[in-house]
């Protein structure tokens, strides 16, 4: 049944960006992947709309409940993207062949899930990220965190904090003490929703021998010590191989002088199923959600095409960045100053002129709009047209030919005024005067 009250919203959990905030994004969106790209990483698109089957083979069940799904005029089940790494995985999986090894990818998508809506956690948000293909040693890890932490500090961020943590650690515990995965089950979702009441509470009523461990997991988080304390709680190689790999990530995110950003938390294990490694998330204050998750995921691309390829990547909210810097009460990039080119619109022969010189404006990068003469005299009262100009549309020049061969220039901000002569050869000449 048709609901007009609804002709005018936007669905619920999805906005519309009007200009300015629109730039804001815009401009965040490419400070970021411009960083991206000075690590050597190229862009990758991929459809909005993916197969249910081929998503769940890379996802699994874990935002089974939170996608958007529909069936096409062919019947098969489609879904909107809730991610970009499974997707990213699929389509370098069916490409193998096109493809050199080691690849650095990056991407900005829009990306659904059906939740509720509230501040920084929309049904449709925008993210930004990397991803490090055929690349599994420590370095690579290394070079994802250290790649979020710039680009957060690139975006203009200065108070955040990446946690840092390793699925390897928690996987040899649950080997050494011999849980069921009922128990293995219970006990990560505790872990990944950060209930410590309810995980204290189950392994409370479990008759578990070294239970202890598992009660100590959530408080193993702080600075490079904690991997000291880890290691002596646990007497397996899996987990102390872990721990290997997060003291190497460790010295080479302080050789690039970053360990300022930087927590240790072996509770950290994030929700997707197809982390191998090492995980983070980044957090600031104010903002009750991450902004930034990634880690280690070798074996995706093999549910795909069935050969090992380990890979690191990790996706930033652009939305969220740009509340944490609303919150931190940090500028961001404004729209650039424009020069208001004034025309009489009465006068053909004045009016191509004006266009003309557009165009010469123009090609040298200025922001220029023309303007019907009749319409700013209709918006703008005659006393304080100039100031209005100024502070409603960011404007700080304006142009006026007067007589088809003298071109006025008003500076707003000073008032000063200075004109050019627009004979013979004038859009070459233009600039000796200018």
């Amino acid at each position: 049944m048709n609901n007009k009250s609804n002709i005018l919203k936007s669905p619920t959990g999805m906005k519309a960006y009007l200009p300015r905030i629109a730039l804001e994004l815009k401009e965040l969106e490419q400070m970021i992947m411009d960083n991206f790209s000075l690590w050597g990483y190229q862009p990758v698109l991929t459809p909005t709309v993916e197969y249910l089957e081929a998503l769940k083979l890379g996802m699994g069940d874990a935002l089974e409940k939170g996608l958007y799904k529909f069936i096409d005029y062919e019947g098969n089940i489609l879904v909107l993207r809730p991610e970009m790494t499974a997707p990213i995985a699929r389509c370098i999986a069916a490409s193998l062949n096109e493809i050199r090894l080691p690849l650095r990818v990056s991407y900005c998508a829009s990306v659904f899930r059906y939740e509720e809506p509230q501040a920084g956690k929309n049904r449709e948000f925008y993210q930004l990220g990397i991803e490090l293909l055929g690349a599994g040693d420590a370095a690579a890890d290394a070079e994802a965190i250290i790649l979020a932490i710039e680009s957060l500090k690139k975006a203009g961020l200065e108070d955040f904090n990446l946690d840092i943590g390793h699925v390897g650690y928690l996987n040899g515990l649950i080997a050494e003490l011999g849980l069921t995965e009922e128990m293995e089950y219970a006990i990560k979702a505790y872990l990944n929703k950060r209930d410590l009441v309810g995980l204290n509470n189950y392994l409370a009523g479990l008759e578990l021998e070294g239970k202890e461990i598992l009660e100590e997991l959530p408080l193993l988080r702080g600075p490079v010590e904690v991997l000291e304390k880890a290691r002596r709680l646990a007497d397996n190689r899996l987990s102390h191989a872990a721990l290997d790999n997060l003291q190497q990530i460790y010295n080479y995110v302080a050789d690039y002088g970053f360990l300022d950003y930087i927590t240790f938390d072996l509770g950290l294990i994030r929700g997707f199923d197809y982390y191998t490694g090492v995980v983070f998330e980044g957090f600031t204050g104010g903002l009750g959600y991450n902004l930034c998750g990634g880690g280690r995921y070798d074996h995706l691309l093999e549910r795909y095409c069935s050969v090992e390829i380990p890979a690191i990547g990790f996706a930033l909210g652009l939305e969220r960045i740009r509340l944490a810097l609303k919150n931190q009460k940090k500028s961001m990039r404004q729209e650039k100053e424009k020069k208001l080119l004034i025309y009489n619109e009465d006068d053909g022969k004045l009016a191509r002129l004006a266009f003309r010189l557009a165009r010469v404006l123009r090609e040298k990068g200025i922001v220029t709009v023309m303007v019907p003469r009749s319409q700013i005299e209709e918006e703008y009262p005659p006393a304080d047209r100039w100031e209005e100009m100024a502070s409603t549309g960011r404007v700080d020049e304006v142009y006026y030919i007067k007589d088809g061969e003298t071109l006025l220039i008003k500076e707003l901000l000073t008032g000063q005024e200075k004109s050019i002569q627009l004979v013979g050869s004038w859009e070459e000449k233009i600039w000796e005067n200018w």
